[in-house]
């Protein structure tokens, strides 16, 4: 497998340095195997590999995550883009909109691995603040990765629970009684910190392939972020930062969009177990060609794609069983991987920066420069641009559209459109039998957390 530092002081670190027990958001002692030891950020190289394991550690599980296919499965299950074909009770509360508060695959693989995540990069921004021993330039861009890092995590927790706990430190007596923050205040600690990361991370990337972030990385997740934060002028300004780089271009073939050669991917996680590419690729793909997939594209879905899609006949693979036919996520094609890697999980790409851009355009009333976008999504899709749109909301509907049929199955985005939208209970009440409650757009917090700080509170239905 490719490394991009000695991959066993990488190991050693992310196992011995960065791993303890997380079993509840803040209760987490001040122990020995906190990332606090002086010697972590004893000097550059060592610093460097305190941050690198924080991305094997995003990485390495044997189960979906919130960094490793969590988000995309189960808000999937949650909105109107696949069901669950086991009875796994766990995860088809996911796919009736039912989470009990007790859920473990709710507690475990989203909030519980979310909160480590941020532990780990608040420890780096600690030890390598209080470094007197790393060299300037290193210090500054290890300390914007840790806050990228942050700011990452932070947006996908506030995007499925609404407030969060806001944890900018290791200290475990505040962290034990800390409330929940404002959606807000979460969004602005998001930004300073993206903003932070921007003035130190160059646009280069610091190591072979596009494993660790440069500027256009965090550019890419801050226009995000301004996008759902309304904010549509900064939401084109970043886009359009990323699109004009000069660095990527949208890959034509759309079997290459998701291999680790992609020069359409602005940001990609590495595999970190012999064998396993990605979690996505090994939930999705069945063992046989005869095997009921576990997770199966909805009707809605499936025949929401245009005639002649190219995504449709790309990105989509059907199983056949019992005369039935079973069509499943094929964006990823490597279930079980041979010796040498060939994807790597691509969290940010340049098709999402062209729809960012239309729509903050759109939303700026300047639909030719929307519609502009949209068809350079089109046109690699081999279908037809539109050219006859002539209001915002015509324009906003075939932005949503392409949203959907370009980025199904990809890191939640269909369920936060359709939050963030105010589409969730039109698109989702019919779909889901009459189950669905606008309270079901946030997931519960975890009951074992209110259990252990009486300071939180539960999310309204639950």
């Amino acid at each position: 497998m490719k490394v991009i530092i000695n991959k066993k002081l990488a190991l050693y670190l992310c196992f011995s340095i960065l791993f303890f027990s997380c079993k509840k958001l803040v209760e987490v002692n001040d122990p020995k195997s906190q990332l606090v030891n002086d010697a972590v950020f004893s000097d550059s190289a060592n610093a460097t590999s305190a941050i690198i394991g924080i991305y094997i550690k995003m990485m390495q599980v044997l189960s979906l995550n919130l960094s490793s296919g969590g988000v995309t499965v189960y808000t999937g299950l949650s909105s109107d883009e696949i069901y669950v074909t086991s009875t796994n009770t766990t995860q088809k509360q996911f796919n009736d909109n039912n989470i009990a508060p007790t859920n473990s695959l709710n507690s475990s693989t989203l909030w519980t691995h979310g909160y480590y995540l941020i532990y780990c990069a608040n420890a780096c921004i600690e030890g390598i603040t209080n470094s007197k021993t790393i060299e300037r330039s290193v210090k500054q861009r290890l300390l914007g990765e840790a806050k990228f890092i942050r700011a990452f995590v932070n947006f996908y927790l506030v995007n499925l629970y609404g407030d969060i706990p806001l944890i900018t430190s290791t200290d475990y007596n505040i962290n034990q009684v800390l409330p929940r923050s404002s959606v807000e205040d979460v969004y602005q600690q998001i930004i300073a910190d993206l903003n932070e990361a921007k003035s130190s991370i160059q646009a280069s990337y610091p190591t072979s392939g596009r494993v660790r972030p440069n500027l256009y990385s965090v550019d890419a997740l801050l226009a995000k972020v301004y996008l759902f934060h309304r904010d549509w002028q900064k939401a084109d300004d970043l886009a359009s930062q990323v699109i004009n780089s000069g660095i990527y271009s949208l890959e034509s073939d759309l079997n290459k969009v998701f291999l680790i050669t992609s020069n359409e991917a602005i940001w990609q996680l590495q595999p970190v177990f012999p064998g396993r590419e990605t979690m996505e690729g090994n939930n999705f793909i069945p063992t046989s060609s005869t095997r009921l997939p576990s997770f199966v594209i909805t009707t809605s879905l499936f025949n929401s794609f245009e005639l002649n899609d190219l995504r449709k006949a790309n990105w989509t693979k059907i199983n056949t069983v019992s005369s039935v036919k079973y069509p499943y996520p094929y964006k990823y094609k490597v279930r079980v991987s041979g010796t040498t890697p060939q994807e790597n999980y691509v969290v940010f790409r340049l098709a999402e920066q062209y729809l960012i851009r239309a729509e903050a355009r759109a939303q700026g009333n300047d639909f030719s420069g929307a519609l502009q976008d949209i068809n350079i999504i089109r046109t690699r899709a081999g279908i037809a641009p539109l050219v006859s749109l002539q209001t915002q909301d015509q324009v906003l509907t075939a932005i949503a559209q392409e949203r959907r049929v370009e980025l199904f199955c990809e890191w939640g985005n269909r369920w936060f459109d359709l939050k963030r939208t105010g589409q969730a209970a039109a698109v989702l009440s019919s779909l889901k039998g009459g189950n669905w409650q606008n309270t079901d757009a946030l997931y519960p917090i975890p009951q074992s957390e209110i259990n252990t700080n009486q300071f939180l509170n539960q999310n309204l239905g639950y």
